[in-house]
């Protein structure tokens, strides 16, 4: 068991580290490798892994703007700290955010308990419907029919990519949407150095815990609610934050918790929230209380091993990458996403991804808020339920 602890921690960082590496491929790679198709060390391993993936993915969207789909909103807020050569601020707000968000669920479990086994999913889908009408109409004037374009064009998007022949057809759409627009981004910029500052959090510790436990409450109900992501629990979150730490307290609180609390969904319903938990119910379905008792220990102890290191290694990294000038930087950055594109999904990949960047600029181009791109997901909820 502890070798499939401290096997998880360190696949978790690699992932977390990585650009465009998300854990569900490589927790896919291990299940292909695993021979113990029963056994409860490679749920702890993966479930391990995932759990450091959200402390630790917020490196390369803050220094390389390479997002996934639970840290696509986080990218322009820590993106302007990093210009302001606060990039191990927002690193440290990550893994302070992301510690208090594993303290903080406890007292939300009961709660918790008593509200997945009644989720149903034609709540789901109200749920979606009333969250696409805020979403549209906390725009301004004119910019509400953009709004609604970009989130009906994100939208049939995300229904076509589902009868295409893709290995993987995520990783294209969120990093064409959110990511390759914030690298165009940094490039325009003009900024050629960065700095990466100190890692002293300029904000009170009540508006840290505060929001902290904001960001808790919001991923709690996103893992509920299969289509509402984290991305779209931090927006609103952001309504009740004041600046860029305290929205990127909420956002990365919000990953964690949500992560943490599917394995409850998991264990009560049987639903699964994310990829990792997929994997579980295909190998090891079902958990026993003895069993995520064990995993909820092992979520102590990984989230304060990770809160010791994790800091030193942005550090080591950031005084790597910020040697090299800025924008030859992000240039690099996007021909690795190209590549990678390719050897997923061959020129089809490419066209996909290029397609995601060309909607996913829209958004900056109409100065409208990007969640709206989350069409890509939600209006698939509400046409197939």
């Amino acid at each position: 068991m502890l070798r499939e602890f401290l096997f998880g921690l360190i696949a978790g960082t690699i992932t977390g580290i990585t650009p465009a590496l998300h854990v569900n491929t490589l927790a896919s790679l291990l299940n292909a490798l695993n021979n113990e198709p029963d056994g409860f060390g490679f749920v702890i391993l993966i479930y391990t892994m995932g759990l450091t993936h959200t402390f630790l993915d917020s490196i390369p969207s803050t220094f390389l703007g390479v997002p996934d789909e639970d840290t696509v909103l986080n990218i322009l807020p820590a993106h302007r700290l990093v210009l302001e050569g606060r990039a191990l601020e927002v690193i440290n707000i990550s893994l302070r955010a992301s510690l208090l968000a594993v303290i903080f669920a406890f007292p939300l479990l009961p709660i918790y308990l008593s509200l997945a086994p009644n989720y149903t999913p034609g709540f789901g889908r109200v749920f979606v419907f009333f969250l696409t009408c805020f979403l549209l109409l906390i725009e301004k004037g004119i910019k509400k029919v953009f709004a609604l374009l970009v989130f009906l064009i994100s939208g049939i998007l995300g229904i076509l990519i589902d009868y295409l022949p893709l290995r993987e057809p995520y990783f294209h759409i969120f990093v064409g949407l959110f990511g390759v627009p914030t690298i165009f981004y940094s490039l325009r910029s003009g900024i050629t150095t960065i700095e990466a500052g100190d890692y002293e959090i300029k904000m009170s510790h009540k508006s840290l815990f505060g929001f902290s436990l904001l960001g808790t409450t919001l991923g709690m109900l996103a893992s509920l609610l299969p289509a509402f992501t984290s991305s779209q629990a931090a927006l609103i979150g952001s309504f009740f934050s004041r600046d860029e730490r305290s929205f990127l307290t909420v956002a990365f609180s919000v990953n964690t918790s949500n992560f943490f609390f599917s394995l409850f969904n998991f264990y009560l319903t049987g639903r699964t929230r994310n990829g990792i938990m997929v994997l579980i119910k295909e190998k090891y379905y079902l958990l026993s209380s003895h069993e995520i008792l064990i995993l909820t220990l092992l979520t102590i102890a990984a989230a304060l091993i990770i809160s010791l290191y994790g800091l030193e290694i942005a550090k080591i990294i950031g005084s790597v990458l910020f040697k090299v000038n800025y924008k030859l930087l992000n240039f690099l950055v996007l021909s690795f996403i190209v590549v990678l594109s390719l050897y997923f999904d061959g020129i089809l990949g490419i066209l996909l991804l290029a397609t995601a960047s060309l909607i996913g600029s829209l958004p900056l181009l109409l100065n409208i808020k990007r969640t709206n791109c989350m069409g890509v997901l939600m209006v698939k909820i509400m046409v197939r339920g």
